[in-house]
């Protein structure tokens, strides 16, 4: 028994750096599992809807665009706000001529489209640059998300599936927007439809 301890002694580190490197050899494969939980990738989205399931997308291209939204009041005020219309995909998106081509039907069964809007503060419009911060899809009208689309393809046809608005919970948190790009987080359910995750897109200005 004695000779046991004194072979187990003899395989401990020597010094605070061998314990310190065993420690991180450890580690490693716990902060792999931890990033895999987390969703690992930045530019992948998890979506469950009764249509495609439930899966892991990775976002291989995504753009938005804007357009001036107009509101009326019940007193007959008329007030804008940029409405930023966002698209991330599986496959390489078509973005030559905005949504005439950013919506062209799919070519197979495995490609998936996610579309939302967001919509900016009060006064803005199609000129004014894509504000970072958070958009509900509880807001009444401005800093909202609203028009959530999934776009899967099924016996030769598209399937747009509209998430219910009356139902649509979450958010769309917009971390930057420098220059022509944003970087989002997406978390937003209805009913049993979900969609979480966070990518990076190119912001079209028009000429």
């Amino acid at each position: 028994m004695l000779l046991g301890k004194e072979n187990l002694s003899s395989r401990m580190p020597l010094n605070g750096n061998s314990g310190k490197t065993a420690f991180a050899l450890c580690s490693l494969p716990a902060l792999v599992l931890l990033m895999a939980c987390n969703g690992g990738s930045p530019n992948s989205l998890h979506v469950k809807s009764p249509a495609p399931g439930e899966k892991d997308v990775p976002v291989k291209s995504s753009y938005a665009f804007a357009v001036t939204k107009t509101f009326t009041d019940i007193a007959g005020k008329m007030t804008t706000a940029a409405s930023y219309r966002v698209y991330a995909a599986s496959y390489d998106l078509d973005a030559k001529n905005f949504s005439m081509t950013l919506d062209k039907p799919l070519t197979s069964d495995d490609q998936m489209r996610v579309v939302f809007s967001l919509v900016g503060d009060e006064g803005s419009n199609d000129k004014s640059p894509l504000k970072a911060g958070i958009y509900s899809a509880k807001a009444d009208k401005f800093m909202k998300v609203e028009d959530v689309a999934i776009v899967t393809r099924r016996g030769g046809s598209d399937n747009r599936m509209w998430l219910e608005r009356a139902t649509l919970a979450g958010d769309v948190k917009v971390t930057s927007a420098p220059g022509d790009q944003m970087s989002c987080e997406v978390d937003l359910t209805s009913g049993d439809t979900a969609i979480k995750g966070s990518f990076t897109a190119k912001v079209l200005n028009r000429k």
